[in-house]
């Protein structure tokens, strides 16, 4: 990380701010700091499809320096701070560098692995089943009965993360509470019964 420092910046971006557009030349893969950033595609109507979301500590584009251009848009959800590596001396630093390879290795290999996953679950799995295992990944670790959580993502942005249109997303959301599983107060949701939506996560809805 010292060596890095040396070759790269830290940035600040507003509420919105792109970082990078799909089909650019990729110079620069990102580690978040603060924030949250989403990494999108648009479709020919300029619909927004949310492929991930990066939160502090997590890299993103790190694969992409050996594509050579970005296959995607990045834009902060929030105010954000990332740290940009300087993907022309992070090659250099590699070359000289067996750990430094395959500590990126593992970390490729992890994301390959979540998308191999995310796949898994947007062709074999409801909407209900995706809302209802988004909703358990926020509980903190230990968490058995009932748990408060806050969503930090927009719940379009969560929507478009799922796969699930927006009207889509507020029947399941209704029909949640409805069923006694939450309660909702703005962007803060009540899971009152883990138990039970672990069920549903579980089982076609």
């Amino acid at each position: 990380m010292k060596q890095l420092v040396n070759y790269g910046q830290v940035v600040e971006l507003n509420t919105g701010q792109t970082i990078f557009s799909q089909g650019e030349p990729c110079h620069h893969f990102y580690l978040v700091q603060r924030g949250m950033i989403k990494l999108y595609r648009l479709s020919v109507d300029g619909t927004e499809k949310v492929m991930d979301l990066a939160a502090p500590k997590q890299l993103f584009a790190e694969a992409v320096m050996f594509a050579g251009t970005y296959p995607l848009h990045a834009a902060a959800i929030e105010p954000s701070t990332v740290f940009a590596f300087d993907c022309k001396n992070f090659m250099t630093l590699l070359k000289d560098n067996n750990a430094l390879c395959f500590s990126l290795m593992t970390s490729m290999s992890h994301c390959l692995n979540g998308m191999i996953n995310e796949i898994d679950r947007l062709t074999l799995h409801s909407g209900t089943q995706r809302l209802a295992e988004y909703l358990l990944e926020q509980v903190p670790e230990g968490v058995m009965q009932s748990s408060r959580i806050r969503l930090l993502v927009p719940k379009l942005v969560i929507a478009s993360r799922l796969g699930i249109q927006p009207e889509t997303f507020s029947r399941i959301m209704a029909r949640l509470r409805s069923d006694g599983m939450i309660e909702t107060h703005n962007d803060t949701i009540l899971l009152k019964d883990l138990c039970a939506l672990r069920c549903l996560a579980a089982c076609p809805g």
